[in-house]
């Protein structure tokens, strides 16, 4: 009897299973879960995460392949100097340079929104690349990393800290800037306190004493003198700024518009100026040779120099002639000031760098080394005036003429 009733049961069961009806239509798709936290060794490709709704075709895709768009920028980018050996090594085992000169200390500081430097050391760091500039997975496009205002320290007593603020330049900026901390960093004294140059410090009794041969904030300052900012400016005098000062203050013009003019140059199958080289002049024989040709594709945009140039390359020589009228003013003023500095045994003519007696270089009255800080600012700017012809000039004449007071 009981197991007449198992097979009941069990005929029952089967019975109501058959009866099931078809599976009705999906639901709705449920809410996206939370983002996973991102791993501590990600990759500087990933560690930003990846933006709301980006699937990986939407650029990897037969018809626009992304590794071919590399490859062709990467080509250019060889080129460049932030890949050369001497600036990548830089970084290497420098908690003060990492920030910059390798990828793996620029992501650092770009997670504090470039606020701070980069604190650790680095044995291993590699040369910044395309994701240093670029975050397109956090994007979801190549624009520039950083395109919000950036905070340029003042290295100038009572001057204000600058907020840089040129559009996609910005990003160019969180490098070519004055660093947080400097090789001035607790090696200035004005009257036996730590501090920076001050223009106000014009009593005989004033001094300043530098225990570093390096009294400059970095090499890397274009962001400011582009805004007309950051030099020594001594007091009683005017300090005009170029053209470019006031297309970059617009936002007319940036870093990009020059340095990555196009079209490319190709010398010898490699490029070499233009595009994400990143530079203005070149050799037309080889890429070991002195520059002898330059890039001005930029500088005949439209409301620029369009009437100063009849091609995209000129000559190095045509080129001096264009820019002989201010350049030449500003070189020779620079020499002057350099033969003045020696002359004072402020500078020392074998190292360019401060001449140091015992461990230290003392001037009196304070405000007039600032005339040897404007000869670092605009000696390691680089440009030669050309970011900002009339600032450099200005900065010039009033250090000549400091100088030259009794």
């Amino acid at each position: 009897m009981k197991h007449l009733l198992t097979v009941l049961i069990a005929l029952l069961f089967l019975a109501l299973q058959a009866c099931e009806g078809p599976e009705g239509p999906a639901g709705a798709q449920g809410p996206a879960g939370k983002d996973g936290a991102n791993g501590q060794n990600a990759g500087f490709v990933y560690f930003e995460g990846f933006k709301d709704s980006l699937r990986c075709a939407t650029c990897h895709t037969p018809d626009a392949d992304t590794a071919l768009f590399m490859a062709a920028k990467t080509l250019e980018y060889e080129s460049a100097g932030h890949m050369e050996g001497t600036s990548w090594a830089r970084g290497i085992n420098s908690g003060d340079c990492a920030s910059c000169h390798i990828t793996e200390g620029y992501l650092e500081s770009a997670r504090g929104n470039f606020a701070s430097q980069a604190t650790k050391l680095y044995s291993h760091g590699s040369q910044p690349g395309c994701f240093t500039c670029h975050s397109p997975h956090k994007a979801g496009s190549f624009a520039v990393r950083k395109t919000d205002a950036i905070k340029v320290k003042s290295f100038v007593a009572g001057a204000a800290d600058l907020q840089f603020n040129v559009g996609s330049s910005n990003t160019c900026v969180t490098c070519h800037r004055t660093r947080e901390t400097s090789p001035m960093t607790n090696s200035v004294f004005v009257n036996g306190v730590s501090g920076n140059p001050d223009p106000t410090k014009t009593a005989a009794t004033d001094s300043i004493e530098i225990k570093t041969s390096r009294f400059y904030p970095h090499y890397g300052v274009q962001g400011q003198i582009l805004t007309g900012k950051g030099g020594f400016e001594f007091t009683g005098y005017t300090y005009p700024s170029s053209y470019h000062t006031n297309l970059a203050a617009a936002k007319n013009i940036q870093c990009s518009d020059c340095h990555m003019a196009n079209p490319t140059v190709i010398v010898n199958g490699t490029p070499v100026a233009g595009g994400h080289t990143l530079k203005i002049g070149y050799s037309s024989i080889s890429t070991d040779s002195a520059n002898n040709m330059v890039n001005v594709a930029g500088c005949r945009t439209t409301g620029c120099h369009p009437s100063a140039f009849t091609a995209n390359t000129v000559t190095a020589t045509v080129f001096a002639a264009f820019k002989q009228s201010g350049q030449k003013a500003l070189q020779d003023s620079m020499a002057t000031l350099k033969s003045m500095l020696v002359s004072k045994g402020w500078l020392d003519p074998a190292t360019d760098l401060a001449k140091l007696t015992g461990g230290k270089l003392v001037i009196k009255p304070a405000y007039k080394a600032g005339a040897l800080f404007n000869y670092f600012f605009l000696e390691h700017e680089g440009s030669h005036g050309m970011h900002n012809m009339q600032y450099a000039q200005a900065l010039l004449n009033a250090s000549l003429a400091e100088l030259r007071k009794p």
